[in-house]
């Protein structure tokens, strides 16, 4: 997964100021939650609609775009930016008595 999520950075995004990539996180987590609302049907003047893949993929891609926001926080470094989510894992993993 890192791989590509550097080469999404280096390829598409190097230029992209860190501040954007972190932005860009709330709109991919307001689509998630635009298709959450769809399935559930939670808007009452649209009904029901989408799929929970609608749902899945939205949820994807904030991962995706929170990895290569890490990635830019952290100078272009995949690497270190893997190595933080595999700390913070383990934290959060070990808090949770896992």
């Amino acid at each position: 997964m890192w791989d590509e999520l550097a080469r999404l950075h280096d390829v598409h995004l190097a230029g992209v100021a860190e501040q954007t990539l972190v932005l860009k996180i709330a709109e991919e987590v307001g689509e998630a939650v635009q298709a959450y609302i769809g399935v559930t049907g939670q808007n009452p003047r649209k009904g029901v609609h989408g799929t929970r893949d609608d749902v899945l993929r939205e949820l994807a891609d904030v991962v995706v775009t929170a990895g290569i926001a890490m990635i830019g926080v952290a100078g272009g470094d995949a690497g270190a930016a893997r190595r933080h989510l595999e700390r913070r894992l383990a934290d959060v993993t070990a808090r949770a008595g896992l």
